[in-house]
């Protein structure tokens, strides 16, 4: 493990309450990877073996069917995901792949569950992690629900944007493609949605997005953000 992988491993929810004195025994087990893109870091029905952490980079988890498969949600530096499996030591229901080059740290499943049994701040960060992940749920469920194909790209993009006023442009954290599977619509349904938004001053091509107002564009939406996206006060 390199010695500037620490502050990214600091990033993570999952780590933040643990001392220094603690993380470093805690490290002993674990070691770091720098993958290319596409990757395959776990796969749907195998048993958990590692706890990813990603360092660096985005992550897919993608359900899968016999002829097709589905984005379920993007990961990002500082995230730790499929934690149920890991904690309950069964097979993965999701598949995550790289989206492009990252670094992966692998926690493996006995060492952590060994950890969170007899260290506080560990089991805290997991009970923030798994919670958070229930609100993601959640979410997700009540925009599929109650939300068209036009707002739930509005809530999204908002979600991206770093200020709430003044023109911004935000980057996709996926091709959109994914972005499509991540909102539960297709890719057509996706760019008809894009092109209803450009008299709200929404334009672009590819992963790059320029909001001309987001403060229309929320007034639009509804102010309706994905809660996973929210600002984290627990997070550093």
């Amino acid at each position: 493990m390199r010695s500037n992988d620490l502050p990214l491993i600091r990033r993570s929810r999952l780590l933040s309450q643990v001392s220094e004195p603690d993380l470093a025994a805690m490290l002993t087990a674990c070691f770091a990877q720098t993958l290319p893109a596409r990757t395959v870091l776990c796969r749907q029905g195998e048993q958990a073996d590692f706890l990813h952490i990603v360092l660096s980079g985005r992550v897919g988890l993608f359900g899968e069917a016999e002829r097709d498969e589905a984005l379920v949600e993007f990961f990002g530096p500082g995230d730790a995901f499929i934690i149920p499996a890991v904690m309950l030591g069964a097979p993965y229901l999701l598949t995550a792949r790289l989206l492009d080059e990252g670094r992966i740290l692998l926690w493996p499943t006995a060492a952590f569950r060994a950890e969170v049994r007899t260290n506080a701040s560990l089991s805290y960060g997991a009970a923030l992690l798994l919670s958070g992940y229930w609100r993601t749920l959640v979410s997700q469920i009540k925009d599929l629900k109650l939300l068209s194909a036009i707002e739930r790209l509005s809530a999204f993009l908002l979600a991206l944007s770093p200020r709430e006023n003044g023109p911004v442009t935000v980057t996709l954290p996926g091709g959109r493609r994914l972005v499509a599977g991540r909102l539960g619509v297709t890719a057509q349904s996706l760019s008809r949605a894009f092109a209803s938004l450009r008299p709200l001053g929404v334009s672009g091509t590819g992963r790059e997005v320029s909001i001309a107002d987001p403060a229309r564009l929320r007034e639009f939406a509804g102010a309706r953000i994905p809660a996973r996206l929210e600002p984290d006060p627990d997070r550093p």
